[in-house]
């Protein structure tokens, strides 16, 4: 999957010369927390709530929401701006996109074509996309099986699950640390009744199980 596919498309910017105030008002309309800083059309920088929180008087000011008000609107986006946006193509993999998100610290990245800004996506949409890849949405039950870093073990459990007559949902599947000859797998199964499908990986010889257990 790629950026480009679940992006928000209907972007909304600001201008580098626009005001705080405009800013807030733009956050609290479309309930976003950060802004694309444009200029001419090419993306120049982002803006954050939490720019704007650190740059905002302290709530414990004694200060009118008038002139509260009046000092938002002389602070303006290119004074507090991040300069150096952390950008992504419609063409970068939604993982590499979630990789960046993670090494730079970041919320959210811009989505650019020739240096113009032509959709965001954010870590809340990571998370749909994760929620959405595990099955989340349907009637399943996960379980998680330990089991050897051989070739055709995860063709093993699938077979196991498929005489079963069940389906699985989504299977994730990665090497212990610490451990490359031991891998764990996660399974999302279309049932709510395990019982039977952990008592067949048992009887072939893996730790399954749907509960957390600390490793011995």
């Amino acid at each position: 999957m790629f950026v480009g596919n679940r992006m928000t498309r209907n972007l909304v910017t600001i201008d580098k010369d626009a005001d705080i105030l405009k800013v807030r008002n733009l956050f609290a309309k479309h309930d976003i927390y950060q802004l694309p800083v444009v200029q001419n059309g090419k993306l120049v920088g982002i803006i954050t709530d939490r720019d704007i929180r650190e740059n905002s008087p302290s709530p414990a000011s004694t200060l009118s929401t008038h002139e509260l008000n009046y000092l938002l609107s002389e602070i303006k986006v290119e004074n507090i701006m991040t300069k150096k946006v952390v950008t992504v193509t419609p063409g970068t993999t939604i993982e590499a996109a979630a990789k960046l998100i993670n090494e730079k610290r970041v919320n959210s990245l811009p989505v650019v074509v020739n240096d113009e800004p032509v959709g965001i996506i954010t870590t809340c949409d990571l998370l749909d996309i994760l929620l959405e890849f595990v099955g989340m949405d349907t009637t399943s039950s996960r379980v998680q099986l330990t089991l050897s870093s051989t070739m055709g073990e995860i063709a093993k459990i699938t077979r196991i699950i498929n005489d079963m007559g069940l389906t699985i949902m989504s299977i994730v599947s990665a090497m212990k640390k610490g451990d490359p000859e031991k891998r764990t797998a996660v399974i999302r199964v279309n049932t709510d009744d395990t019982k039977e499908l952990l008592r067949a990986f048992e009887e072939a010889g893996y730790k399954a199980t749907t509960e957390y257990k600390v490793d011995k």
